[in-house]
């Protein structure tokens, strides 16, 4: 270096994750990375933080003569992390601006009591994106892991107590959604073809039937107009019945018709993979479902490793969401046969569809944060 004073900071896209006692540097831009174990290049970043140095700090002869602090701004100017820029007296210091985390109805400040008012009229219902009704659980399938594939994934499940949801509590919920921005209305049993007041909810599910999913599996389907007017997501589990599968195939809706195949080793795998083959499945999810028993499957093949994990460029704006919400959850609410609303079929619940509003409910696991 010819002179013995710089600025220096990271660019402005750049991300910092301190976790312990390790820093992570991210470039939203490029996904390129540098990890830091070096306490004093650090603190160095820590310090550039502070609201009074404004993102850029002077780094000098003592700063230089530090081997890690040296080694550590070099990596970043190599990978285009950050800038050096040479330093004149009596000249301005440069100023750098960092995105940081400001979201307009925060949760921490729905918790100070400040946001209840704000959220708990008519924009709160927006961020409902997808309702999950359980109507009944009555089925007489006995799937191996019956009460643990809804645990895991969208799917039918029969806890043998006989529950069914009133077609009023149903009715109460379609009037609370009705002209929200909700994406999908997702439906389950148990069989619900066996849900009493399945008749009495057409008018309902005609009224909304471009985000209506009806999940079924397909040892339960039977032919039935309003089905084939929805979108059918078809579950397939194993060990599967092919000549029953083959009786639901020829009978559904396939343009409507989603199959979603569970699965738990790679045995089972490679007879999905038939499967598609042989019946020509075009639109197809498949689900790997974790039974207690099957870890060498998950390590093998689903486990993600860094570098999978890095692999995909992430922006500032979703490194922030995901600071304060898990997105993979936000915006869901599970309804079960007696009316109780979770927002995980794994938590605790958040109220009764009988005596609780969805607005309610909503603003309550914002402030909870059941998941």
């Amino acid at each position: 270096m010819e002179t013995k004073k710089y600025w220096f900071s990271l660019k402005s896209h750049v991300y910092a994750e301190f976790k312990n006692e390790t820093m992570l540097l991210y470039d939203t831009q490029t996904g390129k990375t540098l990890e830091v174990v070096a306490k004093d290049a650090i603190s160095l970043v820590i310090q550039m933080r502070e609201p009074e140095k404004l993102g850029v700090i002077l780094y000098d002869e003592e700063l230089h003569m530090n081997s890690n602090v040296h080694t550590f701004v070099q990596n970043v100017i190599d990978l285009k992390l950050g800038d050096l820029w040479k330093y004149e007296a009596g000249r301005q210091k440069p100023i750098r601006l960092f995105p940081i985390l400001n979201l307009q109805r925060d949760v921490d400040r729905l918790k100070e009591g400040g946001g209840n008012e704000l959220l708990l009229g008519k924009d709160i219902i927006n961020y409902l994106l997808e309702l999950n009704i359980y109507l009944n659980y009555d089925c007489d399938k006995s799937c191996v892991y019956c009460n643990d594939y809804c645990k895991q994934v969208h799917c039918c499940t029969n806890n043998h107590t006989g529950a069914e949801l009133p077609v009023e509590n149903f009715q109460k919920i379609f009037d609370q959604i009705k002209y929200s921005s909700v994406g999908k209305v997702n439906l389950f049993g148990g069989n619900i073809f066996k849900y009493e007041n399945f008749t009495k909810i057409y008018d309902f599910l005609e009224l909304m039937k471009d985000v209506v999913y009806c999940f079924i599996h397909y040892e339960n389907f039977e032919k039935n107009e309003l089905i084939d007017s929805l979108h059918l997501e078809l579950i397939v589990n194993f060990p599967v019945n092919e000549n029953s599968f083959e009786n639901t195939w020829l009978q559904i809706n396939r343009e409507n018709t989603t199959v979603r195949f569970i699965l738990e080793n790679e045995e089972q795998y490679f007879k999905t993979e038939e499967l598609i083959r042989k019946f020509d499945i075009e639109k197809y999810e498949i689900h790997p479902f974790y039974s207690g028993k099957n870890m060498d499957f998950f390590t093998d093949n689903i486990f993600v490793r860094k570098e999978d994990i890095l692999s995909n460029t992430l922006q500032m704006r979703e490194i922030f969401r995901n600071q304060k919400l898990n997105s993979n959850f936000f915006g869901v609410l599970y309804i079960l046969p007696d009316g109780t609303v979770k927002a995980n079929m794994n938590t605790s619940a958040l109220g009764n569809i009988k005596n609780t509003t969805i607005l309610n409910m909503i603003y309550k696991e914002m402030v909870d944060n059941t998941v």
